[in-house]
């Protein structure tokens, strides 16, 4: 596996830190990492590498605010300017690699975790038709949060995110929730590129997001493999099962979800044995789409 990092420039001149996984031989197909909040691109090294074993070209950028890219530490106005940020990222990584890496060629595969299982569906909203892939997969989106927030301080962030929308609040996440792999919550917590807040204007940002996806994602037609752990301390994974069960024919649009019973949040990181059917479901669901037609690029 051969590993480089550069640096992309957003729109609006944000600086967005990039990881890359790459085979050392041809890649036989590309993911797309959208991470969670709080973290980065670079905690999913190892998801990558066995991606990369399989003959996978892995890649993601840091969120705006998050990880190694610039920008107010944990604020974004709008999830939809995670969104372009990616599409961004996506179109130079296509172009990096040249005619035999592009996505009318080799297939592209989105993984969305957490937030940015929701940042993914917000993408397919805003540029499913912009950019062929082949599919989306969505780990444990955040479609709603476990943790109950008390009302006075939901009214309190709903009026800060309008009147100082970057007044930066504790995450409150806890740490013991991410994974029961006692290893990976000693690094998550000794991480020192991982952000521990969140400000009133993302708050505002993700309530927003979570509303317009419950509206719309019927509409989405890529195919799409949802999947969320029971024993989730952090998303609400009923709420991802009633979103899924609205969807209309499911199936018939290629629409799968799986439930793990007792998963924490973290499903690709919980211990080995127990992480080891979720990364074999990833690798199992890719290749059986790698001849699946794109959905259609928009001219």
């Amino acid at each position: 596996m051969v590993y480089t990092e550069h640096t992309s420039t957003a729109s609006d001149g944000t600086s967005l830190h990039v990881d890359v996984w790459r085979p050392e031989t041809a890649p036989k197909f590309v993911v797309v990492i959208a991470h969670g909040g709080a973290e980065h691109a670079g905690r999913y090294a190892q998801l990558a590498g066995e991606l990369v074993a399989q003959g996978g070209l892995v890649f993601g950028p840091d969120h705006r605010g998050l990880g190694r890219s610039a920008g107010p530490r944990g604020h974004v106005a709008r999830f939809e300017d995670y969104a372009h940020d990616l599409h961004q990222v996506m179109r130079e990584q296509a172009s990096r690699g040249g005619d035999s890496e592009r996505p009318e060629v080799l297939p592209w595969f989105l993984f969305g975790h957490s937030m940015g299982g929701l940042l993914s569906l917000i993408y397919l909203l805003e540029h499913e038709r912009d950019f062929p892939l082949r599919g989306a997969i969505l780990s444990s989106p955040l479609l709603g949060l476990t943790m109950k927030v008390n009302p006075v301080k939901l009214a309190v962030g709903k009026l800060a995110a309008r009147i100082a929308p970057r007044l930066a609040l504790p995450s409150g996440l806890p740490a013991e929730a991410v994974s029961r792999d006692a290893e990976v919550v000693r690094r998550y917590v000794a991480d020192p590129l991982r952000v521990g807040v969140v400000t009133a204007g993302w708050f505002g940002a993700m309530n927003a997001a979570i509303a317009r996806v419950v509206q719309h994602a019927s509409t989405i037609a890529l195919p799409c493999l949802w999947y969320v752990g029971t024993g989730d301390q952090i998303c609400d994974h009923q709420a991802t099962l009633a979103l899924f069960r609205g969807l209309p024919k499911a199936a018939a649009r290629d629409q799968t979800m799986r439930e793990f019973a007792g998963y924490y949040h973290e499903l690709h990181n919980e211990p080995a044995e127990l992480r080891a059917p979720v990364v074999a479901m990833i690798g199992e669901w890719i290749t059986a789409h790698l001849e699946q037609p794109a959905v259609v690029a928009s001219s």
